[in-house]
């Protein structure tokens, strides 16, 4: 695998380098470059199976740098330092991505899971979704739910509520679909505490925009627009109902 490291800080690229030749000698850092100039240059040039990517570079950012690139054709690792809207992008399209400062096991699974890179439909399923979301920073965001066996791309709209199963989290959508996927709600419940949704319950997030009606007996519960209900625990009602009045 030929890995390109896109990093303006000469110490960290060193760092990164020293990880792959302790824990990935069949790895080959084809280049490095600093800037977003350079690295698109070197990109063409030494056509890298991967890239390991900082978000944050001297003369743009790494979706400047990616818009250059009519085809994707290379899988993508970001870093960063920070946590901005850019990370959540990321997060949404369920791409890796390595937050600084990283550790050695962080590094090892992100590498690992390049070297098992993905069908080149499902990455470019995923890197449209990232593109999207970070151009279109309003409610019109798209997510992207991985299951063993397919990839979904699903408007976030779409979803109704969330519901936990254990170390699962199940989407109930608009078209009565169900998509089950190993990821616990907690993780969700902070990518989407800015695009409407409410938790009512340990167990269930609900969009907001699908709420119908919150009924006050048995304990408290919000109807959903798909008819179903999701309860709304004592310690997360008082909440609900200031989300609710402030719709």
């Amino acid at each position: 695998m030929r890995l390109m490291i896109i990093d303006d800080e000469k110490p960290a690229r060193e760092y990164i380098k020293s990880l792959l030749d302790e824990f990935f000698p069949e790895v080959e850092v084809c280049c490095e470059a600093d800037n977003v100039d350079s690295a698109c240059d070197k990109i063409l040039r030494c056509r890298p199976d991967v890239l390991l990517l900082d978000i944050d570079l001297p003369d743009g950012n790494a979706f400047d740098l990616l818009k250059r690139f009519s085809t994707i054709n290379f899988n993508i690792i970001f870093i960063t330092a920070y946590e901005k809207f850019a990370l959540k992008a990321i997060k949404f399209s369920a791409l890796d991505y390595l937050l600084k400062p990283f550790s050695c096991v962080e590094f090892n699974e992100a590498i690992h899971k390049a070297l098992k890179k993905d069908e080149e439909t499902q990455f470019a399923l995923q890197f449209k979704t990232l593109m999207h979301n970070f151009e279109e920073k309003q409610s019109s965001s798209k997510i992207v739910l991985r299951t063993s066996g397919s990839i979904h791309v699903v408007p976030t709209n779409d979803i109704i509520r969330l519901q936990a199963e254990g170390a699962y989290t199940s989407f109930f959508l608009t078209n009565r679909k169900t998509i089950v996927v190993s990821k616990n709600i907690k993780e969700y419940d902070k990518m989407l505490e800015n695009k409407g949704f409410i938790r009512s319950h340990q167990s269930h997030l609900v969009n907001s925009k699908h709420i119908v009606c919150l009924l006050k007996s048995d304990g408290g519960s919000l109807t959903m627009s798909d008819g179903s209900n999701a309860p709304v625990a004592t310690r997360f009602k008082e909440k609900v109902i200031q989300q609710l009045e402030e719709l």
